[in-house]
């Protein structure tokens, strides 16, 4: 997509430095030797870093690159930035503003620059203690009929997990991982890790796609969709203050359970760091009962134990898309460090849950 020279080239054209004085009440030049790219994905997206300077301090900004036609998710996240931020600005980096019609094919979205909290720290267990609250009272924000509330803002282009569209998805999901168990069977590389769980697995499979009504009925609200520790930013984690922590990154929002995004920050990231197995337990159930006990203070209990609910949706999440997604890989021949641990404890908590 767009190199330096094109951002360069458009900022002079569209005289964004007259657009950064309004909104940031001062004067301030482009870097041009400064400008650094932080991800491309396959040419519908690019983000970019770009620093100003006052004369006295530089400005980092984000600069994100959309190609239209804008992919679904990428209009999920166009409207997030562009109509959500003001409802929940407390949880997302500020919104400069969005340029719709950029070489008429781009639309280019600049935001305020928070630091990932990725390479500020070292994660540990004990920094959910930091993280967790923040998304407790993200998802009490909008839990259930406080959703009304900002009705106007969410409309008809927020994804809902129980539509129709997405149950239909999920029911071909179902279908495919079906099929690509079956040509794991036949892989002579793979028939050695897949056999063990393969008959549990297509029998749990045949139950969906909703596996567990309790989840639903646990109550929804708007959430990330995912939210690991890269889409995870504040402006400084070594202090031991509150961390202001902003999400970024908002293509999978949508609304649905929040065990979803505990899920995706908890159990994933265990998944990877295996100097956090022998004490997977101890850091799951510390976990859900912080959020649990935070959702209370914002007045929203629990009828179903929560780390129940945390196993049900690791188990909605797996069985509906994700060990797909993870066989596709390995059928590839491409590496996967998680199918093991996915195919594991599908069998371990499908058991204790019921599903077989």
């Amino acid at each position: 997509m767009s190199s330096k020279d094109e951002i360069v080239k458009q900022w002079n054209h569209f005289k964004w430095k007259d657009k950064f004085k309004k909104v940031l009440g001062k004067k301030v030049e482009l870097l041009e030797n400064e400008i650094e790219c932080l991800k491309s994905s396959r040419e519908k997206t690019s983000i970019w870093k770009i620093m100003m300077t006052d004369g006295i301090e530089t400005i980092p900004v984000v600069l994100k690159i959309y190609k239209m036609p804008l992919k679904e998710n990428h209009l999920v996240e166009m409207n997030m930035y562009q109509k959500a931020n003001q409802a929940l600005r407390e949880f997302m980096p500020q919104v400069y503003w969005i340029e719709s019609n950029v070489n008429k094919k781009e639309i280019w979205l600049f935001i305020e620059y928070v630091k990932p909290l990725r390479g500020q720290i070292k994660l540990v267990p004990q920094h959910f203690d930091s993280i967790i609250p923040t998304v407790a009272k993200f998802h009490a924000s909008t839990f259930e009929k406080r959703t009304l509330k900002h009705e106007d803002v969410f409309g008809s282009w927020l994804p809902h997990y129980d539509s129709k569209s997405m149950a239909s998805d999920r029911s071909k999901h179902l279908e495919k991982t079906k099929e690509y168990l079956d040509l794991a069977m036949k892989d002579t590389n793979l028939r050695e890790l897949v056999e063990p769980s393969y008959h549990a697995i297509q029998s749990m499979l045949k139950k969906g796609p909703i596996y567990f009504p309790e989840l639903m009925e646990s109550g929804q609200s708007l959430i990330h969709g995912d939210l690991h520790v890269h889409n995870i930013s504040c402006h400084n984690a070594s202090e031991d203050e509150d961390w202001k922590i902003k999400l970024v990154d908002w293509e999978s929002a949508k609304y649905a359970p929040g065990w979803f995004d505990l899920v995706v920050l908890i159990e994933i990231l265990i998944d990877f760091r295996s100097d956090w197995h022998h004490d997977a337990e101890d850091i799951r159930k510390h976990c859900v009962a912080l959020y649990s006990e935070e959702m209370k203070k914002h007045g929203i209990t629990f009828q179903t134990d929560p780390l129940q609910l945390f196993k049900m949706a690791y188990l909605q999440r797996t069985l509906e898309k994700r060990l797909l997604n993870h066989l596709r890989r390995v059928l590839r021949g491409e590496k996967s460090a998680l199918l093991k641990r996915y195919l594991e404890k599908t069998m371990i908590w499908g058991k204790e849950l019921g599903l077989y």
